[in-house]
């Protein structure tokens, strides 16, 4: 049997997703896994429909199973969204393959990720230099790998691959994937269409961004990049998209209510950020345009706040985590799932142990933020398996 894994968020699921699921399947697959965020996303923003709308129509473009990321994972920087999807991926059984899509090519993305696994001190030191010269942590990394690389062979890295995000997260699926699943093949797919952050609406576009989808929702000529359950969709946006004005208020009550101890253990405080709250501000905006933390990015700083509103500290990387099934095909064989993933509740309250229980509590936290947001009932353990 050969099994490939998927790590996404389906931000809505749309046609360039549909795209790769797709090219993958042309590899000669048995089963399609899609290990996909759940309430929150990357940005440590509320996702743009629940995940059981976007689990299914993962399902109808072409997956056998979608697995929960934890929030811990789905909210975090890409190298630990990376390691969270690869410790899940690397528990499948039979599995051979992760596909990731990337606008560079593969010579590129390998020879990239090479240096970080083999030349790490080197590039942490690189890195640190570009920090402390005041740099965003985005722009360190970028610049300390083309440090590196200067002066190699110039055919096989381009400074441009450092500017795409879905480059940068592709290089990170295979760091992961070197330390924690070295039997796992990276099955690089060539982006097609839009860059990943273009919120452009351009019908010349075979594919458009995400970021566009969400931007231009109610825009005429988006329903030909959504092609499933798109009258769905609309309701849900319609009817309960998330509030996003009272989550700005919400992360800035639990940050300013925060002790400096609390926020020195939050996952994405570093380079004594805690210190750096004395002064307040009315608003998130404030906070990000302010002199001392315009360098960590908004959306860096934006986790951070999310941290304090879940309570997720750094120590629980550490922890062994279980997770469930969102949605499957409904003659998929349920034992072919991972040995932490479960198919209810039942079977996550009784095979959780402390460290799970502790991650667990993170998803119960923003699963009742978002439907709070959302204006709906429930939370983390109201949920039933989707099957297709």
């Amino acid at each position: 049997m050969k099994i490939c894994a998927v790590i996404c968020e389906y931000n809505p699921f749309h046609s360039g997703h549909k795209y790769q699921l797709d090219a993958v399947r042309s590899h000669d697959v048995d089963n399609i896994y899609c290990i996909m965020s759940g309430s929150f996303v990357q940005s440590a923003m509320p996702a743009f429909c629940d995940k059981a709308l976007r689990a299914r129509c993962a399902v109808l473009g072409g997956c056998d199973a979608v697995i929960e990321l934890p929030t811990l994972y789905a909210t975090s920087s890409a190298g630990f969204f990376a390691r969270g999807g690869v410790k899940i991926a690397s528990k499948i059984p039979h599995i051979k393959m992760l596909a990731m899509g990337a606008t560079a090519s593969r010579d590129e993305i390998l020879y990239i990720s090479d240096i970080k696994i083999k030349r790490k001190d080197e590039l942490d030191a690189a890195i640190k230099k570009q920090l402390d010269c005041g740099k965003s942590y985005n722009y360190a990394v970028s610049a300390a790998l083309a440090e590196i690389a200067s002066g190699e062979l110039s055919y096989k890295f381009s400074s441009a691959a450092l500017d795409e995000p879905n480059n940068m997260l592709c290089i990170e699926y295979i760091c992961a994937i070197n330390e924690l699943a070295p039997n796992i093949e990276p099955l690089i797919i060539k982006r097609i269409g839009a860059t990943h952050n273009n919120s452009e609406i351009d019908n010349n576009y075979q594919h458009i961004s995400a970021t566009a989808i969400r931007n231009g929702f109610c825009e005429h000529g988006i329903k030909r990049y959504l092609p499933y359950l798109y009258d769905e969709l609309s309701d849900f946006r319609r009817d309960h998209a998330p509030d996003t004005v009272a989550y700005e208020k919400i992360l800035l009550y639990a940050l300013k209510s925060s002790s400096r101890d609390k926020i020195k253990r939050l996952r994405h405080c570093s380079e004594g950020m805690e210190n750096m709250f004395d002064v307040q501000y009315g608003t998130f905006s404030e906070y990000s345009d302010a002199p001392s933390f315009r360098r960590f990015g908004k959306k860096r700083l934006r986790r951070l706040f999310l941290d304090a509103v879940l309570d997720a500290k750094k120590e629980y990387y550490d922890y062994e985590f279980c997770t469930r099934l969102l949605a499957c095909k409904k003659d998929f064989d349920l034992s072919l799932l991972p040995q932490n993933v479960f198919a209810n509740n039942g079977e996550l309250k009784a095979c959780a142990n402390v460290q799970a229980q502790t991650v667990l509590g993170v998803d119960e936290r923003a699963s009742s933020l978002y439907n709070t947001l959302c204006g709906l009932d429930g939370g983390y353990r109201n949920y039933s398996l989707v099957k297709v």
